[in-house]
């Protein structure tokens, strides 16, 4: 699915985006969560305290990314990226002075800032704005950064807490930042100039001449707002499901190891379709991948109400994967192609804000619904329901969503 030249050729700056995505772990819920149990042990708190504060946090920290991230459009790519990594380097070690509820918020407000926002933001930006021609490949590339940190990540903390405390865990997490990956951004983008990734016959491939809006446009533009809920359901939904797994499987009768195997092929099957979706979209654009890339969810969630197959729940990990792995790459691949890439940093920190503020209100909501009696099945089938309204909503504006061409 990838082209050797292509990834030869560019290497240099694919491993940038790679790289970035990697280091998004450090904000991102599966890595801060196993530190949950520590932290809450030190500052006495319960898990409805410690699930408060850090939805607060979160919530905050969207609002905050869509002045933040528009800043993309404004400096070089080498300067901010620098900068979003001191961030990541600053909150990580922030994160190693909380003794109390109001320095915890504020260390994860940072990190979800820097990590699961800026850092994603900055990658995926950049990755759009270099590559035309091939810009599907080059998000999938740089995505697998993520998908390393997920299946890497947490065995390797596992292990380190048998010799050190979380803090520490911590501190050298914020050292491993300032002396390895920032001389390593430095040294990757030092001679590249932005733009440049692609040479001119390549790019003479690709229309150019087309509009690009502005993030004032954008939020005034109606079939935004058409696309937004197709848009925003994997992770909100995804959320909703992981941070219930236990009930879910629990309530369905299904082993608890069939959730390790499930979680296991769901990281391979991401990274499968990451490759595959790049393919798709460089191959016949983001818009005519997007009004299939919903369906792999929905049969997941036909499995889990329908279904009564011992294997269903491999199934519904498998299917998810294909969604959310395709999601990762087409997404800034759809803005880039209706929008343009001039000004992608700012429609992206709004896109991006709307994602962090579901995936905040996700667990919130999941549980009001436990709670209030629905069972697994009821919720699926208003899932399932919901993705289908939001997948005919955007097709109903789907004409609308090719590019404006300038004259």
């Amino acid at each position: 699915m990838f082209n050797y030249q292509f990834v030869k050729n560019n290497f240099r700056f694919l491993l940038f985006g790679f790289i970035l995505t990697f280091c998004s772990s450090f904000g991102q819920t599966f890595f801060i969560g196993i530190f949950n149990p520590f932290i809450r042990e030190d500052l006495q708190l319960s898990h409805s305290e410690f699930g408060f504060i850090y939805s607060i946090a979160t919530l905050l920290s969207s609002f905050t990314l869509i002045w933040a991230g528009k800043k993309i459009d404004d400096v070089k790519i080498i300067y901010f990226a620098i900068l979003v990594c001191l961030f990541v380097a600053f909150a990580s070690f922030f994160l190693t002075l909380v003794t109390n509820i109001i320095l915890l918020f504020f260390a994860i407000y940072f990190l979800r800032l820097s990590g699961q926002g800026l850092m994603t933001h900055t990658a995926s930006t950049s990755m759009a704005k270099f590559f035309d021609v091939n810009r599907g490949k080059a998000l999938s590339i740089s995505w697998l950064g993520l998908s390393l940190g997920e299946g890497l990540l947490p065995y390797l903390i596992v292990f380190l807490m048998k010799f050190y405390s979380w803090k520490m865990i911590w501190l050298g997490i914020s050292l491993f930042i300032l002396f390895v990956i920032i001389p390593s951004v430095f040294i990757i983008l030092k001679n590249y100039q932005d733009g440049s990734t692609e040479t001119a016959s390549l790019k003479q491939e690709v229309n150019h001449e087309i509009k690009n809006w502005t993030r004032a446009e954008v939020i005034r533009d109606k079939k935004f707002y058409f696309l937004l809920p197709a848009v925003l359901a994997p992770a909100f939904l995804t959320t909703g499901i992981f941070i219930n797994q236990i009930y879910i499987f629990e309530s369905k009768g299904w082993s608890m190891l069939l959730l390790a195997q499930g979680f296991t092929l769901y990281a391979i099957v991401s990274v499968i379709t990451l490759a595959v979706s790049g393919f798709l979209i460089d191959r016949f654009s983001a818009i005519k991948v997007l009004p299939f890339y919903l369906v792999p969810t929905m049969s997941a969630y036909l499995f889990v109400v329908l279904s009564e197959w011992a294997y269903a729940p491999i199934a519904m990990m498998i299917l998810i994967a294909m969604t959310n792995g395709t999601s990762s790459v087409l997404l800034t691949s759809t803005w880039s192609e209706i929008y343009g890439t001039k000004h992608l940093g700012g429609i992206r920190s709004i896109t991006v804000s709307f994602f962090v503020f579901s995936t905040a209100i996700a667990p919130f909501l999941f549980g009001y619904l436990i709670d209030h009696g629905f069972s697994i099945n009821q919720i699926f089938t208003i899932m399932l329901a919901y993705l289908v309204f939001a997948n005919l909503l955007f097709l109903f504006k789907l004409k609308d969503y090719r590019p404006i061409k300038i004259a």
